[in-house]
């Protein structure tokens, strides 16, 4: 990973497999935007990202894009998947900003085998693209927009929060249980599918529900902050454990906005159903769902499994389409 100035700040191999090459989305019309290298600064790291944009105009809204969980790039790739270089480009098309930029995790590792929370993994990050964003002269300032994706989603609220100034956040498959829930049922789910029924592979799952079980039973002080719990340190799962996103959404005054689609195994419709009970009365709320869509916001004709990943595809127009319409309300 370079920054702007050609200066080495991070350094990882990432295993390859043979996959197909993403391909450009149908509704990118190349003539109508352009694209330039950015470095978000936050603290003392520096995240390579881009800034896509109208190619003419000016007081464009802008979107920051905020990963999922676990290291990404600043497109999000999965597989043969791009989903945020696939929403900059749809969106920039439709005449809105967006900025997105590699996510901390993936250059920064080593910081990451001690101590941390969301505020290190997720939020301060995201925050600092939002500042970004404010220096930017071509750029309505009252026009600032946060897409989460999946724990992006979870974090958005609190986004909102601490930055009053952000008129709207899109809740993209985002869990609106505890995040030990979803893992629990993630598990569940690809047990199911596998198809194995062995003695061996069932005492695998019940070993790892009952370590999903400890880890939503932590206490504070219980264990030293930097023990590792799945993988993860005991202060990050306590900092997780203790968020509310729905409570937090619920006071916001902010537009939002909540998408899903019902082909997602990593996030399901439960989800969806618990953002609709507790914000359907919000004035500042709206909801789409979309059957056939999956967690990358990808068409597929069933849940399956992370194979899909695999297949070149791209994010679904008619939710490009729908973000750019609300966004323009």
């Amino acid at each position: 990973m370079f920054n702007k100035d050609q200066k080495l700040i991070g350094f990882f191999i990432a295993a390859r497999p043979n996959i197909p090459t993403y391909k450009l989305p149908a509704y990118a019309d190349t003539a109508s935007y352009k694209e330039e290298f950015i470095t978000i600064k936050s603290g003392t790291h520096e995240l390579p990202g881009v800034l896509t944009k109208p190619k003419t105009g000016e007081n464009f809204p802008v979107v920051i894009l905020v990963h999922g969980s676990g290291p990404a790039d600043m497109d999000e790739s999965v597989g043969a998947q791009k989903p945020f270089k696939d929403l900059a480009l749809g969106l920039a098309s439709q005449g809105i900003a967006s900025i997105r930029y590699v996510k901390r995790t993936t250059i920064y590792q080593k910081e990451f085998t001690k101590a941390f929370t969301l505020k290190e993994e997720t939020v301060d990050d995201a925050e600092a693209a939002l500042a970004f964003a404010k220096t930017l002269p071509e750029i309505d300032k009252a026009q600032l927009y946060v897409f989460g994706h999946s724990l992006g989603g979870m974090v958005a609220p609190l986004i909102a929060t601490q930055n009053p100034d952000v008129k709207g956040i899109i809740l993209a498959a985002a869990p609106a249980r505890k995040f030990t829930d979803i893992i629990s049922e993630q598990n569940k789910y690809l047990f199911e599918q596998s198809k194995d029924t062995s003695a061996t592979l069932k005492a695998s799952l019940d070993k790892a529900l009952k370590d999903i079980q400890q880890v939503a039973n932590l206490k504070t002080g219980a264990l030293p902050a930097d023990s590792v719990m799945l993988g993860l340190p005991v202060s990050y799962w306590l900092d997780i454990n203790n968020l509310n996103q729905v409570e937090t959404a619920k006071k916001l005054k902010t537009k939002i906005l909540v998408i899903q689609g019902g082909n997602d195994f990593q996030v399901s419709t439960i989800d969806y159903n618990e953002w609709q009970k507790a914000l359907k009365n919000k004035k500042n709320v709206s909801f789409k769902f979309y059957p056939m869509l999956n967690h990358l916001f990808s068409f597929v004709s069933e849940k399956g499994t992370v194979s899909q990943y695999q297949q070149v595809a791209n994010v679904e127009a008619v939710l490009i389409n729908d973000i750019a319409a609300w966004i323009k309300q």
